[in-house]
């Protein structure tokens, strides 16, 4: 009976959204996951600067059709009073069918073959081009196609860590260990826990880790007398 339902305003689900006092909301319906932070796939740091929000498309964005049976485990009881679905998200959501439809997502398997195997062509030149010969243009030669072999690897990186690369989610991580953690010297791990902040809240200087790197240097003035913290998580 819709009487039995309980709500909650939005207001009070902003109030929610310490660490250790997490709510969201999808679809209207009001979720904890304070203690799932710990264990979340794509890291806390979403988490904890989502809290307090509605992030139905953040979750439809980053998570395949299976992770919506999980949910109903961290269901507070309560919903969203009046909840309602923004322009700006009716014509996302849109989008995001009709890209479905035309199978943009689906994942490309010939062209993820065809791009390793050019990345191991190019190191195979280049081991032979330094170990075997002793011209100077070669060794120059094979220093320009070992950077592009390299940048070749970080684009690759970049997209198994997206999880788009192969058609699995173990061969997914395998080519991220190989590209990421080998070729780039790159911690697969760490930039995922970081990169999936960076596209939800994309250059906020705020919430996108990707451009926090004080003390080593700041992308903005601001963010020398700025508690990033605090405009994050709502501290």
């Amino acid at each position: 009976m819709e009487c039995d339902k309980k709500y909650i305003t939005i207001q009070q689900l902003e109030q929610h959204n310490k660490p250790g006092d997490l709510w969201v909301s999808i679809n209207g319906k009001v979720y904890n996951v304070s203690d799932w932070s710990k264990y979340h796939p794509g890291g806390e740091t979403p988490l904890l600067n989502l809290a307090g929000k509605d992030v139905t498309d953040a979750f439809t964005a980053y998570h395949p059709a299976t992770a919506w049976q999980y949910l109903n485990k961290f269901f507070t009881g309560y919903r969203l009073k009046d909840y309602k679905v923004s322009e700006v998200s009716k014509d996302y959501r849109n989008l995001i069918h009709e890209f479905t439809k035309a199978g943009m997502f689906e994942n490309k398997g010939h062209t993820a073959v065809f791009t390793l195997t050019s990345v191991a062509a190019m190191f195979g030149f280049v081991f032979y081009g330094v170990l075997c010969c002793n011209s100077l243009w070669v060794h120059l030669c094979s220093a320009m196609v070992l950077g592009m072999a390299w940048i070749q690897s970080a684009y690759i990186g970049h997209d198994s860590g997206h999880y788009i690369v192969m058609s699995g989610h173990g061969w997914n991580k395998l080519v991220q260990l190989i590209t990421g953690n080998c070729l780039t010297g790159i911690s697969i791990a760490w930039w995922k826990w970081t990169h999936n902040a960076h596209h939800i809240a994309c250059n906020s200087l705020d919430c996108d880790p990707d451009l926090q790197h004080i003390p080593v240097f700041a992308v903005s003035s601001w963010l020398f007398n700025s508690d990033i913290e605090d405009g994050c998580y709502g501290s």
